[in-house]
């Protein structure tokens, strides 16, 4: 079969490899979606960061390997012991094998498996015509839900993770720095949650995306301060939970610095530059700043708000709230910061 191997910084191959064959416990996939992720790039022009040039631990896997984590498939065949699943039935994967007998993988927490090993740079991935995969990491999909959408579930289940790594509750506000696949999964799971989003990107094509995907309040961070314009927005409180989901030291000081006392700051972002904290940033306004280690449990939260048609969606047409009567932040300049009129109640503050 063909599949996309890494050997190491910039050398991927296109290259002739032996079809996978499942063993006991192992499920067979076609491939039949692979997204690229950030991940991947960093990997491809910086790597090696997250494949080996020693055999994996857990799975003896080592560079040349074949990438991709972000995967849907069809059962081909499946190892023994695989009884619950069939050919034909499509799943999406979850990229991680752990060894399942450790302490955090025994409470649950098994992304923080010392052991983790993940699909595409610790194990074969799905940038091929086929791949295996531990049954343990194959999530059934149901009818309605297409494998495009099942290869996306993966980065959505992460944003999944982030967003409840926020801690909001309805009515609250969320500042998301960033709006790559990442950053705008996070802005829908917070939406339909109910909490009010303020997004934040340089890219005028994504805040469009942002708009059309009912995102009501977006902010370009060249053209005005984003840590004034979200304080303006939020009666001069700051978010409650603010999300670092673009990777670059701008985006962690206006993450830090746009949220509220007591609020919580959420690094999802993988950092290739060092980011100084000054420990009184943290000090005075007791923001609680914490990290996301990919998902974990996320997986079938995902899947059932897809099949109900509540987490990914696509619009032909703005959403409504565009229509309504535009407000600008005083913190900006030359259309910098679209919100709704107060008249509209966005941008309204829960204490």
């Amino acid at each position: 079969m063909r599949a996309a191997v890494y050997h190491g910084r910039r050398d991927l191959r296109l290259e002739s490899v032996s079809e996978p064959e499942p063993g006991p416990g192992d499920v067979k996939l076609r491939v039949l979606y692979n997204g690229i992720c950030g991940s991947d790039l960093h990997e491809y022009y910086d790597g090696p960061i997250t494949t080996r040039v020693t055999p994996h631990p857990l799975t003896g896997v080592k560079n040349p390997v074949i990438l991709g984590h972000e995967l849907c498939g069809e059962v081909v065949a499946c190892g023994a012991a695989v009884a619950d699943l069939a050919p034909g039935d499509l799943v999406a994967v979850e990229p991680s094998e752990t060894c399942g007998a450790c302490l955090w993988c025994a409470i649950g927490q098994y992304n923080h498996c010392p052991a983790l090993a993940i699909h595409g740079y610790n194990r074969n991935g799905g940038l091929a015509e086929y791949t295996v995969v531990r049954r343990s990491m194959a999530h059934r999909l149901p009818r309605g839900v297409t494998p495009l959408q099942g290869a996306l579930i993966e980065p959505l289940a992460i944003a999944w993770h982030t967003a409840n790594r926020c801690g909001l509750e309805a009515g609250q506000t969320a500042a998301i720095h960033g709006a790559g696949p990442i950053g705008i999964g996070v802005c829908l799971t917070l939406q339909k949650r109910g909490v009010e989003v303020i997004a934040v990107d340089p890219s005028p094509q994504r805040r469009l995306v942002l708009a059309r995907l009912g995102v009501r309040v977006t902010i370009d961070p060249t053209a005005c301060d984003p840590i004034a314009a979200i304080r303006d927005l939020t009666g001069g409180r700051g978010a409650h939970a603010s999300v670092d989901a673009a990777g670059v030291p701008a985006s962690f000081h206006a993450m830090l610095h746009g949220t509220r006392v007591d609020g919580t700051a959420v690094v999802v972002a993988i950092h290739h530059v060092p980011v100084v904290v000054p420990p009184f940033d943290l000090l005075m306004p007791e923001v609680k700043l914490t990290g996301v280690a990919l998902s974990a449990h996320a997986f079938p939260s995902v899947i059932a708000a897809m099949a109900a048609y509540e987490l990914l969606y696509a619009r032909d047409q703005p959403s409504e709230a565009l229509h309504a009567p535009l407000a600008a932040s005083p913190a900006a300049r030359g259309g910098a910061v679209v919100a709704p009129a107060a008249a509209d109640g966005a941008g309204g503050e829960s204490p």
